[in-house]
């Protein structure tokens, strides 16, 4: 008898991920590495234009200070404790009314996505305090409030909700139906839906907005404090125009401008390492 032999059949490759392109990776480092020259190019060519017209237009001291004097205000203000006391004030209170105000947008923008009811119930009246100029509105916010701590984050809430209801109820509506098929067949439920895939899906609608509400949040911070507080950033601003100091007034707007980009940076920073399961290429 004779017995019939076969060698054994290979095995399956194994699903190899497919690598990223290189040119991908090459531009992300290139980024890395471009980003901060020519950022700090731009402070350059902005001090350079800025120097050159204060010497060339002969401005006053009083109306514009050089940037010489502006930098060693910045230098007197930090060496003595002034900066780093208003400024800690500051970015508590952005901290806290950002919080705040993502908190109260993105609960809302979840029930206006949800629901055509409380769409059409709440969006008419967001709407119109939207529109409302937040500067008119402060005043009032001093007299329903009274002065301290309170009103100044109302206006920073007031501020910084609204662009994040808006990223958080586009993000969910334009989910890919798909998604919502998939949790359906293994059976997730409304609330489990919306933390594993509606929101995920959402995320990088509702970053691109808190980008914009981090912002929004130093404004009502610093608005906040020129009404109402004997601290802070804006309260440095209005010490400095009262007393027609213009170096410190200056060197304040551009602490104001630094602390606006750092906010955009750093929600720039947590978005990109939470959403690396993003495709490299399209994001």
């Amino acid at each position: 008898m004779t017995v019939r032999t076969s060698a054994p059949e290979p095995a399956a490759p194994v699903a190899a991920r497919p690598p990223a392109p290189v040119g991908t990776s090459r531009r992300g480092r290139l980024r890395l590495v471009v980003k901060p020259f020519v950022a700090l190019l731009y402070v350059l060519v902005i001090v350079g234009v800025w120097g050159a017209y204060q010497a060339v237009a002969d401005v006053p001291r009083y109306l514009l200070a050089s940037p010489a004097e502006v930098g060693s205000q910045l230098l007197d203000l930090a060496r003595t404790g002034t900066l780093w006391a208003h400024l800690g004030y500051t970015v508590r209170n952005i901290g806290v009314g950002f919080a705040l105000g993502a908190v109260i947008g993105a609960v809302l923008g979840v029930a206006v996505s949800r629901s055509q009811i409380v769409d059409a119930m709440l969006s008419p009246f967001l709407v119109v305090f939207q529109a409302m100029p937040k500067i008119a509105l402060a005043p009032m916010f001093v007299l329903w409030f009274g002065l301290g701590l309170t009103s100044q984050f109302v206006l920073i809430v007031s501020l910084s909700f609204f662009p994040i209801l808006v990223g958080t109820a586009t993000g969910l509506r334009q989910v890919n139906p798909a998604y919502r098929d998939l949790a359906t067949i293994v059976g997730l439920n409304p609330v489990a839906r919306l933390f594993r895939i509606d929101i995920r899906a959402a995320s990088p609608s509702i970053f691109a907005a808190a980008r914009v509400a981090a912002v929004d949040a130093m404004t009502g911070a610093v608005l906040a404090e020129w009404i109402s507080s004997s601290r802070g950033l804006g309260y440095l601003l209005v010490e400095a125009n009262s007393s027609y100091q213009v170096p410190m007034l200056m060197a304040s707007i551009v602490v104001i401008v630094v602390v606006g980009l750092a906010l955009y940076q750093l929600v720039s920073f947590v978005e990109a390492r939470a959403l690396q399961w993003r495709d490299p290429v399209t994001a």
